[in-house]
């Protein structure tokens, strides 16, 4: 069993779990078992159930949980940080000062007030003002030790540094409204003098009149932020509804390919074809700390943390709350280091947290294939103990099932089940930017995937296209919306198809065959693997090589290098080194890098 004073890896776990059943008789129990009474199985094991219970409780997940002496101990490094002028670092430590203050304490006050101290110097006035008055609304709102903070004070500099913000956004009127706020407040109700020269500087807002026309309120030009509410406003504009589908895609049904999409009238290259918002979307904990939980923005200097956790950021309120009222609250506190341990099974929660809200929105993910009857024994015992797992999270860690009295227990067993297998064939990876297309003349779309993905999501509408090896759409993310537009054009009666990862331009047939076997459990029948011989031409034109004396082509191909110490052209009888290859190949490479990192400049 486990130690108190030691984690144990998730996987560990898995592999104790796992012996467990493959040496008694319970994984024959288990394989004879109906799919939908699995989860119910595992939890009715004493042995299994004890030991995810013990991991759930580890002492390592409360990690994740506010922390008010490790809160200073940033914010006062932090301050050193100041004194040298690292601003940039400076800001992040007081993010995390902020991510680790309980919620409304004296500590969280410091953090933001501080931060919009070093936002004002980096001249970021938008988020200085945000940062004063979440200072100043707990200041106002909260009993506070005045042995900690001198609540006057404070409040007073607050306030200054409000009106320095407001008089360089220009924004004159609201800036005379907390002008004459601050000579009430000094003077009359904390009894705090201001300044000579902070009077002089900002005594001309007592002169500004209501007909002076210094008196409107500019606000400064500042580059337009993409954003969800932005999103939606330009989809509202061109009278978009999500999820977007193209009226030329025309949903068919087959035996063969079950629900697919096929071309109704002919597609140009270029349209778009489907605009979606996720069902459901989870963002990979190596991110937390670099974009929003929610809307996945990049956080590149403003964010808020969680009210309960230290361990997610958001960009603003908003988020906050919809997350907090969507799924959040049954994933706060501890639970957000559990779920940095199980991988994809995070989104399996999140699909089951979204589809007991009991809407018609869910047929469209219930009616995704989870190709469960197709998997071995014990993947869909380890796929089990994950959801077990989670069934006793939300059951000993969450108020969930209180809150849901409807909601049996061995039901939300079996969706979340269900949800993790549906996963493992229709989850989309989320990229942390639009990606870029390159038209190369031949209408083949070179993608640039340099970006790294930040997220996990699943689609419906997307979800329904099948896989070919040489799809005709490219799908990229706006946030952590989805976009695919046609790589080519496509004829009437043409299926639209998308790539699962397998594509004949990276992979050989017979590895693309097994991948797509291994994870999805169907034979690949598209065009390009029906043609062995065009799969072999494009390997050999990619990896064939010409002889350096005659020019003309050689049997020997690039994986002849790494074999052989020579190759041989059979029409000039010359014999060459793989070396003198090898080095026009890095020569090759080098050229190419420079010639794309100056097309980026």
């Amino acid at each position: 069993m486990m130690s108190i004073n030691t984690f144990i890896r998730w996987e560990n776990v898995m592999d104790i779990l796992t012996h467990y059943g493959e040496n008694n008789s319970f994984m024959e129990t288990f394989k004879h078992t109906a799919n939908n009474e699995k989860v119910n199985l595992c939890m009715q094991n004493k042995f299994i159930r004890s030991c995810l219970e013990k991991w759930l409780d580890d002492p390592k997940f409360n990690d994740s949980l506010k922390n008010a002496t490790k809160s200073k101990e940033i914010r006062l490094a932090a301050n050193e940080e100041f004194k040298m002028n690292r601003l940039e670092l400076c800001c992040k430590l007081y993010t995390k000062a902020a991510q680790f203050a309980p919620y409304k304490s004296i500590e969280s006050i410091l953090a933001f007030s501080n931060r919009s101290a070093i936002y004002l110097r980096l001249n970021k006035y938008q988020e200085c003002l945000k940062d004063i008055e979440a200072s100043l609304n707990i200041l106002e709102n909260s009993e506070i030790n005045e042995q900690d903070v001198h609540k006057g004070q404070l409040i007073v500099k607050l306030l200054k540094r409000k009106i320095e913000c407001l008089m360089a956004l220009k924004q004159f009127k609201i800036a005379k409204t907390n002008w004459e706020n601050i000579l009430e407040v000094s003077k009359n109700v904390y009894k705090i003098p201001l300044e000579d020269q902070f009077i002089k500087k900002y005594k001309v807002l007592s002169d500004c009149d209501k007909n002076n026309s210094n008196n409107v309120d500019i606000v400064k030009n500042a580059d337009e932020t993409l954003t969800e509410d932005l999103i939606k406003e330009r989809l509202n504009t061109n009278k978009i509804n999500l999820p977007f589908r193209s009226p030329k895609m025309e949903l068919c049904y087959s035996e063969v390919k079950g629900r697919h999409f096929v071309a109704s009238t002919k597609i140009e290259y270029g349209e778009l074809l489907i605009f979606e918002n996720p069902f459901a979307s989870v963002l990979l904990p190596e991110y937390y700390n670099s974009f929003c939980y929610h809307c996945y923005v990049p956080l590149k200097y403003y964010s808020i943390p969680c009210n309960n956790c230290c361990t997610i950021l958001f960009c603003g309120d908003k988020c906050l709350q919809e997350a907090r009222n969507s799924y959040h609250r049954w994933e706060c506190k501890q639970g957000t280091s559990i779920f940095k341990c199980i991988g994809i099974a995070h989104l399996a929660l999140r699909l089951t947290l979204e589809t007991s809200k009991a809407n018609s929105n869910n047929d469209q993910i219930y009616n995704l294939l989870t190709h469960i009857d197709d998997l071995k024994s014990l993947e869909l015992f380890q796929y089990s103990l994950t959801a077990t797992l989670l069934l006793i999270y939300l059951q000993k860690k969450t108020d969930f099932f209180e809150k849901h009295p409807n909601l049996v227990l061995d039901s939300v067993g079996n969706e979340l089940l269900h949800h993790m297998t549906r996963l493992v064939c229709n989850g989309n990876a989320i990229s942390s930017h639009m990606l870029s297309d390159y038209d190369s003349g031949s209408r083949t779309s070179i993608i640039d995937e340099s970006r790294p993905r930040i997220g996990t999501a699943i689609f419906p509408t997307s979800s329904l296209l099948n896989h070919s090896c040489n799809p005709n759409i490219f799908s990229s993310n706006i946030l952590k919306y989805v976009v695919i537009k046609a790589s080519r054009d496509i004829s009437k009666g043409e299926e639209i198809t998308n790539c699962y990862g397998p594509n004949f331009r990276r992979m050989r047939l017979a590895d693309r065959q097994a991948s797509l076997k291994n994870q999805y459990h169907f034979d690949c029948k598209c065009c390009i693997c029906l043609d062995p011989q065009t799969d072999d031409i494009f390997f050999k034109t990619l990896e064939g090589l010409v002889c350096l004396s005659c020019h003309n082509e050689i049997p020997a191909t690039l994986l002849d290098l790494d074999v052989n110490d020579t190759v041989y052209c059979g029409l000039c009888y010359v014999r060459f080194r793989t070396l003198d290859y090898k080095r026009g190949l890095l020569k090759a490479d080098k050229t190419y890098n420079k010639g794309k990192s100056s097309k980026s400049k």
